[in-house]
């Protein structure tokens, strides 16, 4: 798990330049993949549109004096906010402190001077991630949205989150980067249980149709999870797969980022195929749940009624979530790696000819 990132802090400023400041926050931005992502998603925030994510209440999180503190390092930026939203001096705005800067700007907004969508784009997203609290801005975002909400907008966000995710560059910027999740790491985030139930036959045929082509042309090479990923594209995933089950594979990014363990609140990830009230899969009487002892036992519900159509048709059987952490396993390159993910999640092994009779 890498380390949490934070925000940067210049040795000596007093003694730079702007234009050197200025470097050496591309600097920090260009080798920090989880700062490049918060930056592009604070950037898709601010268009989204979200109920949940408005200039008002991002203000109400982080007022202008706070703000202004971040950036106590960079009297060039702070002087450029200033004077751009309340009309002074660009001598004596850069002179201030960041608490005169800081009020000064909240007195023109309660006044009706500068609207709060100005105030939130006179800070570009590229400052907030070098300077501000990532942890906690990553924390908000995870707090705020409404996973429990699949609607095309919050489906959309997630896809384009999985595909920010998957880049080997920054949409902002331009910096090259490590991916902060492999295809393997995302493929093997969602439960096979969840994918093979989820994503529509005729995706999961042709990725079936893609192996075979391959192994034609190229028998010696194996099929890998990015072939997947190339026919089951993020936007597929999000729109077949409700969002709270999805909220596995941000998981595994939050680790891959450094932000593991700072998201208080942070919405609680559902066992593999718990009921999430979107897109369910008709419970299928002839199969069998293994419970937390390894046991199969019988879903409450089956029997005569069960048999007749009474039983509830949008009810999952539920199974064990994984017991280990995800780390484990999100970033082995090796090709056999679905099976030793089968084994780390618990190696569940099904008779069903032997469950039939005991049906």
């Amino acid at each position: 798990m890498a380390d949490s990132p934070t925000p940067l802090r210049h040795a000596e400023p007093e003694k730079r330049d702007d234009a050197t400041l200025a470097q050496e926050a591309q600097a920090h931005l260009g080798k920090s993949p989880a700062l490049q992502l918060v930056a592009e998603l604070l950037q898709k925030l601010r268009v989204g549109g979200f109920t949940w994510w408005t200039p008002e209440q991002v203000r109400s999180l982080w007022p202008a004096s706070v703000r202004m503190g971040w950036l106590a390092q960079r009297p060039d930026i702070r002087q450029r906010i200033t004077t751009g939203l309340t009309g002074l001096a660009p001598r004596a705005a850069r002179n201030k402190t960041p608490e005169f800067q800081g009020a000064l700007i909240d007195s023109v907004i309660e006044d009706g001077d500068v609207s709060v969508k100005q105030f939130d784009d006179a800070f570009t997203v590229e400052e907030l991630a070098v300077y501000g609290p990532t942890p906690e801005l990553w924390s908000k975002f995870r707090e705020r949205t409404p996973w429990d909400q699949d609607t095309p907008s919050h489906q959309e966000l997630v896809a384009w989150l999985f595909e920010a995710f998957l880049a080997s560059q920054s949409s902002i910027g331009g910096h090259s980067r490590k991916p902060i999740l492999t295809s393997l790491a995302l493929r093997t985030a969602i439960p096979g249980k969840i994918w093979h139930t989820r994503i529509p036959l005729e995706v999961r045929v042709a990725i079936d149709d893609l192996r075979f082509q391959r192994e034609k042309v190229k028998p010696s090479e194996a099929f890998h999870a990015i072939h997947d990923l190339s026919v089951a594209t993020p936007s597929i995933i999000a729109s077949n797969i409700a969002l709270r089950e999805l909220t596995r594979v941000v998981d595994v990014a939050e680790k891959s980022m450094g932000y593991n363990g700072s998201v208080p609140g942070k919405p609680a990830t559902l066992p593999m195929g718990a009921n999430s009230g979107v897109g369910n899969v008709p419970s299928q009487p002839g199969l069998r749940a293994a419970s937390a002892t390894g046991k199969s036992e019988a879903p409450k519900g089956e029997g005569a009624a069960g048999a007749a159509g009474g039983g509830n048709a949008n009810a999952t059987t539920p199974t064990p979530g994984r017991a280990a952490a995800d780390e484990d396993f999100a970033f082995d390159d090796d090709p056999d790696s679905d099976e030793k993910t089968a084994e780390h999640a618990g190696g569940r092994k099904r008779e069903p000819v032997a469950d039939a009779k005991r049906q």
